[in-house]
């Protein structure tokens, strides 16, 4: 068997990160194993116990990677963008992207938000999800102020962790809506919030 450089085993993880991510969606955290995840990455059950000692690790480190690639995805497009509301349109759109629209993704939020209450492992994973949203919210916001787009005595770690919990919040009504959260809805709540017209 041919030795794996450092690259083909970044790959390789890259592999069973991605195909871990679908698999828990789709299944759920209880439902999903480690087999599930070997078939859909096309590898050995073995070769996941090379880059991870457990199924909680294989957990943390599939929805750590789904996190930073949400985040850096939803930063570089905003970036792209010129005034605060524009920023915030298309951070709004990424966000629905990943979370909204990719199937299976607010009934899995949902299924961690739960298991959280029993494992600090989840836990865990749910603040840093939180902190990465609140983070995203406060570059924005930073930047509307400093643009003079905001009002000048906007509470910023306030206001950014309120958008935290409209975000959660609109998952939890979709989920209750059966799916049906338009993007326009989420702007036109956002709009409210930072009391933009």
């Amino acid at each position: 068997m041919p030795r794996l450089t450092s690259k083909r085993q970044e790959a390789r993880q890259g592999v069973i990160l991605a195909a871990a991510r679908r698999v828990f969606v789709e299944r759920g955290l209880h439902a999903a194993t480690t087999h599930d995840v070997a078939r859909a990455a096309g590898v050995p059950v073995g070769s996941i116990y090379t880059y991870f000692a457990s199924k909680d690790e294989l957990i943390r480190a599939s929805i750590l990677a789904a996190n930073k690639e949400e985040t850096d995805s939803v930063l570089r497009d905003m970036q792209a963008a010129g005034t605060f509301r524009e920023r915030l349109m298309r951070a709004l759109a990424g966000w629905y992207a990943y979370t909204i629209e990719a199937p299976g993704v607010a009934a899995f939020l949902a299924d961690v938000w739960a298991e959280a209450a029993r494992r600090p492992l989840i836990r865990d994973l749910v603040a840093r999800r939180r902190e990465r949203v609140v983070m995203v919210a406060t570059i924005l916001l930073q930047e509307g102020l400093a643009a003079g787009e905001l009002r000048p005595d906007l509470d910023v770690e306030l206001a950014a962790r309120l958008f935290a919990n409209l975000l959660d919040g609109m998952i939890l009504e979709c989920l209750e809506a059966n799916g049906e959260i338009r993007l326009g809805d989420v702007e036109r709540r956002t709009n409210l919030l930072f009391a933009l017209s």
